[in-house]
């Protein structure tokens, strides 16, 4: 039976689910399943694998934070290449997770699916799984005779044995339909009522994922607002000791003054002082440095 590397660290054992099933989900398909306690978990490969995200880099996200390995499960999957036990997250925690995605530090081309993703992949795999229990309810019995029955008269008096006999064979063929009416009836009453009280579980828990969703929504947007606050983020202290660093050679190459090197750095990064350049611009600074000094190296014929 084959494994999934992917796994080792999940805490619990793995589950068999009740139900597995392939979920079209915008071009793509993810891959659920239903536990026998009734919670809804999609497998975290194929969800990764249409955000173009490492798995296990978001696995090990996941374990950083409480609140997501809560819904953190092993589950035994199907797969092309037979049983694999994989990582899953329940439905109640999925949003946290979408939401905790920077779409603005993906690839550009990855930021749409990212979008999609935080906005609608709860909600359909959540109906998914609702109209496949609905249309999995028992229905009623077998169906009324289409034909309706009437109780025979008994016969006169003077009639025949035969008569009689054939009598009692119409009332108990005339009983026996009565009985199928009182069953069908009971069944019917308590089928409704079964489905009555399935589609209540089945709005309670929709309700409380679209709270949960809404929920992550407003934090997320919080998070947008206060990081549009504060700005973005700078250097790193380890990112400005290197830019120190490089400073320093290209002094020692070219003799040029440090107040020069880093007067042209903050007027090409348009800020005040070195240490307020976004950090997202460390490639960028990084080539800035290596140009210069590979110039200044080509003076010194080194």
């Amino acid at each position: 039976m084959g494994t999934d590397n992917t796994n080792d660290n999940v805490p619990g054992e793995a589950l068999a689910p009740a139900e597995q099933d392939s979920v079209p989900f915008y071009g793509r398909t993810l891959v659920a399943v239903r536990l026998h306690d009734g919670r809804i978990c999609v497998v975290l490969r194929w969800i990764c694998e249409g955000l173009n995200l490492n798995v296990q880099a978001q696995l090990r996200r996941i374990l950083r934070q409480t609140a997501l390995t809560d819904g953190l499960v092993s589950v035994r999957v199907q797969t092309e290449g037979g049983p694999q036990v994989m990582p899953a997250l329940t439905l109640d925690v999925l949003p946290g997770w979408l939401f905790g995605i920077d779409e603005n530090r993906v690839k550009p081309e990855t930021r749409p699916d990212v979008i999609v993703f935080q906005r609608e992949c709860v909600k359909v795999l959540a109906q998914h799984f609702a109209s496949k229990q609905h249309s999995s309810l028992p229905q009623p019995g077998a169906p009324v005779p289409s034909e309706s029955m009437i109780e025979p008269a008994p016969p006169g008096r003077d009639a025949s044995r035969a008569e009689w006999a054939e009598w009692r064979r119409g009332m108990r063929a005339w009983l026996d339909w009565q009985d199928q009416i009182d069953a069908w009836r009971e069944e019917s009453e308590r089928q409704h009522q079964a489905l009555a009280q399935r589609q209540d579980i089945l709005e309670q828990r929709q309700d409380a994922l679209e709270d949960r969703v809404e929920g992550v929504e407003a934090l997320s947007q919080i998070v947008v607002a206060m990081k549009e606050l504060l700005g973005p983020k700078t250097l790193t202290t380890e990112h400005q000791a290197t830019v120190r660093a490089m400073a320093a050679r290209l002094h020692d190459l070219g003799g040029f003054s440090f107040g020069a090197i880093y007067g042209e750095l903050n007027a090409s990064f348009h800020v005040a002082k070195y240490s307020d350049i976004p950090d997202d611009q460390w490639e960028r600074m990084s080539e800035w440095f290596h140009t210069r000094i590979a110039s200044a190296e080509r003076r010194q014929g080194r």
